[in-house]
């Protein structure tokens, strides 16, 4: 009988165990077999459908789409590793090692020509050096989202890296990479933007880029689960991508990027349910856009975040053969769409346009906006498929409101996450308060401090009005700050008023006269609105009303209303511009104060006849002071409003006929037949009306 040997021959044994031996993976030795094997898979990956050029097409030119929103959230440039990261993670097929690096990373200096030798040795020896700190870098819970971002750039660019870095050095960044993700994976939650980042895009990221290792394989499943989480998180992960917004553009574009890497390397895709919370994110960053692409509440500038906004390409308008050239990445049926530009159709470019493809219907027309390349004519939303108006996340205390998305109808922005309130208030395209808003609280002569966040009470908005109502302590006293815009007309109005903390003992003194302790002390309020840059402002030779101009242009009219309206005379409010470039509203009261500021940002109606007046509040015909209740009305031209606040008890109380229960009341007046058109009534027991 003759035995068969199941034993492999010497030849296949020795072709098993040289596979097996030239096949590395993270966590074990790297031998130099292995190393030039790796590289070699890597280097062919890029032909099989795993080139970010052919993923992202223009958006990868000089890996622009790995630098979106990089700058807003550093409030400055990029950084030169970031840069030379991003070209890496997009160089051309081929194109590796340090001389690929030198034809790739252009030197600031030489205006863009290649970049000799001596360079290219200085962007490989950054890149090791800096190499060593990706190895050092940790995950922790209150790491940066611009670090998060800039080790996805990392990850992204092992491939291109391979060819640079010693074989030692770049195996041990691949581990790092691994933990890093590893550890997001397990100790952030999943509401939060470094899960999103790290738990989920790196995971990606490596498993897209570095698909011929085992460990990075495994990696797609469990991240896109964790890209999902974050997105399923909703309202909460919008809220907690809100509390640093400067952040925002960062996490947008990993969404964008997650969009299209899910389908990729793993098996699921962002379902309409998906889309349309990405849409939301996307919604917001339009929201907090300037007109040149900025975003509202940072100082970074245009040019800086360009590549968030501005074609790298000028691509509209241009041949089929011009775009073919510029875009060689992109599919032919999008070519010929850029190609066939119609003119009037929104001009969008980077993160906006990739953003925009989350809702086709709404985000097109609102980037367009927010940048000023179109407007609504003063539709109503709905009417143009235009998102709402007004956007606020309690959770991130930030607050944007627009008349409309009409840039040219100004916008307003607040961020009251710190101690004191940053704004930002635009009239037309122009910011005309810029900065920090502080208010001084001084009570019986002595300054208060506060004592605890701000929180906001009251929150309402319809077609007539957008109103917010802010508080914080202040020991036995409260500071609340209201915001209210009227759309169409195109007024703001900004108060404060401080009041007994209800329970406190500043609240419980015990003899009353007319709603008021006959003891009660002096309250001095003093409100600072700072000034945007350009900005001069022309005090009215007769009267407390402040013109603000930009470029010789009226921007906007100031009406201190709880001021006299003529300068002669005493006045318990002053409202004076100081020398550091602020508007100074100093108040003061007794028991109570209430310091309302009128702005009006319609230029047309700045040349009409105007006037205000603090008004007669009565109850059970009797005259109470405004420590009590207060009452205004404002008129330009053939225009005229009403508000009434109450700051002690509840009423009934009568203001120009009117009879109210209310905390907060504004109207518009018709003079003709004395009546009242409300436009909102805040009453203390119910919502806003």
């Amino acid at each position: 009988m003759t035995l068969t040997s199941t034993v492999p021959s010497p030849r296949k044994r020795s072709k098993k165990a040289a596979k097996a031996a030239a096949t590395p993976d993270f966590g074990g030795p790297l031998s130099s077999v292995q190393w030039e094997t790796l590289r070699g898979q890597l280097a062919k990956a890029a032909p099989r459908g795993r080139s970010a050029a052919k993923l992202y097409g223009d958006d990868g030119a000089n890996g622009a789409f790995y630098l979106w929103g990089t700058s807003t959230a550093m409030r400055g440039p990029s950084t030169t590793l970031q840069r030379t990261l991003a070209k890496l993670a997009t160089q051309i097929e081929g194109d590796g090692g340090a001389s690929g690096l030198a034809r790739q990373v252009d030197s600031d200096a030489n205006g863009g020509n290649l970049a000799d030798a001596d360079h290219a040795d200085a962007e490989q020896e950054m890149l090791v050096e800096e190499a060593q700190r990706l190895i050092d870098r940790v995950f922790y819970d209150e790491m940066s989202a611009v670090d998060a971002a800039e080790t996805i750039m990392w990850a992204a660019a092992m491939p291109g890296l391979s060819g640079i870095l010693p074989h030692e050095v770049w195996w041990q960044c691949g581990e790092q990479l691994l933990q890093i993700r590893a550890d997001a994976s397990l100790r952030s939650d999943a509401t939060s933007p470094l899960h999103l980042l790290l738990a989920g895009e790196l995971g990606l990221t490596l498993a897209w880029s570095l698909a011929a290792l085992p460990s990075c394989q495994k990696l797609a499943e469990p991240a896109a689960e964790a890209v999902l989480a974050f997105i399923e998180g909703e309202a909460e992960s919008i809220d907690r991508s809100l509390i640093h917004p400067a952040d925002l553009r960062l996490i947008v574009a990993s969404l964008v990027r997650c969009d299209r890497l899910l389908p990729l390397v793993s098996k699921t895709k962002f379902k309409k349910r998906n889309r349309d919370i990405a849409a939301e994110f996307a919604t917001w960053m339009a929201a907090l856009s300037r007109c040149d692409g900025t975003q509202a509440l940072t100082t970074v500038d245009a040019d800086e975040c360009q590549i968030d906004f501005r074609s790298s390409q000028p691509l509209a308008g241009a041949s089929m053969n011009a775009v073919r050239e510029a875009v060689p990445g992109v599919a032919k049926t999008k070519r010929a769409a850029l190609a066939k530009k119609k003119l009037g159709e929104p001009d969008l470019h980077g993160l906006m346009l990739a953003a925009s493809e989350f809702d086709r219907e709404t985000l097109p027309p609102a980037m367009a906006a927010a940048l000023g390349q179109s407007h609504s004519g003063g539709q109503l939303a709905w009417e143009v498929s235009l998102p709402e108006a007004m956007w606020h996340s309690e959770t991130g205390k930030t607050l944007a409101m627009l008349p409309e998305w009409d840039v040219r109808r100004g916008r307003t922005f607040v961020d009251y996450s710190g101690e004191d309130v940053r704004v930002e208030m635009m009239g037309g395209r122009q910011s005309i308060f810029q900065g920090t808003h502080q208010t001084m609280v001084r009570v019986g002569g002595v300054d208060l401090q506060p004592t605890g966040d701000w929180e906001c009470t009251c929150e309402y908005t319809d077609d007539d009005v957008h109103l917010i109502e802010l508080e914080q302590p202040f020991g036995d006293y409260v500071l609340q700050r209201q915001w209210m815009l009227v759309r169409d007309d195109r007024c703001l109005m900004i108060s404060d008023a401080v009041l007994p903390l209800a329970g406190g003992s500043a609240a419980s003194a015990s003899k009353k006269k007319n709603g008021v302790a006959e003891d009660a002390p002096e309250i001095l309020c003093v409100s600072r609105l700072p000034l945007a840059p350009g900005v001069d402002v022309v005090e009215d030779e007769e009267t407390r009303e402040l013109l603000f101009t930009c470029k010789k242009k009226r921007r906007a009219l100031v009406m201190p209303l709880a001021a006299n309206e003529w300068r002669v005379g005493r006045s318990d409010c002053q409202a004076t511009v100081s020398d550091d470039q602020h508007l100074v509203v100093t108040t003061v009261g007794r028991g109570a104060v209430y310091s309302p500021v009128w702005i009006d940002f319609q230029t047309g109606r700045f040349r009409r006849k105007r006037t205000w007046r603090q008004l007669t509040v009565a109850e059970e015909l009797s005259i109470i002071p405004r420590e009590v209740a207060a009452g205004f009305r404002v008129q330009v031209g053939s225009e005229h409003w009403v508000v009434y606040r109450s700051m002690s008890g509840r009423g009934p109380r009568s203001v120009m006929g009117k009879h109210l229960i209310a905390d907060f009341f504004a109207a518009r007046f018709h003079p003709g037949d004395g009546g009242m058109e409300e436009l909102v009534t805040v009453d203390a027991t119910s919502d806003p009306e």
